[in-house]
């Protein structure tokens, strides 16, 4: 994991056992981007602002929040790395 800040405007929802979300801890951390993570199974507060949110329980589950304010949810384990890889190469650009 990166030692940098972390990321403004991003949240993994996930919990450890998962395997998606294991994968999706490994982009992150291949990626080196420190995300913050929200496991939903040691924190009930996660798990509501998940499913509240989100509209799933589901995991891993990306929070996104853009400059003005909009927040979009990003399901699936796939979708969600990708987003993560175009991410960083945009960060890269800007560097």
């Amino acid at each position: 994991m990166s030692t940098s800040n972390t990321v403004p405007g991003l949240a993994l929802y996930h919990y450890h056992a998962c395997p998606f979300c294991a994968y999706t801890r490994q982009a992150l951390d291949k990626l080196k981007l420190n995300v913050e993570r929200r496991d939903i199974q040691k924190s009930a507060q996660h798990r509501g602002d998940l499913i509240a949110g989100g509209g799933s329980r589901q995991v891993p589950c990306l929070r996104i929040e853009r400059e003005d304010g909009q927040v979009k949810w990003l399901y699936e384990s796939q979708d969600i790395v990708k987003f993560l890889v175009h991410y960083s190469q945009q960060t890269d650009l800007i560097a």
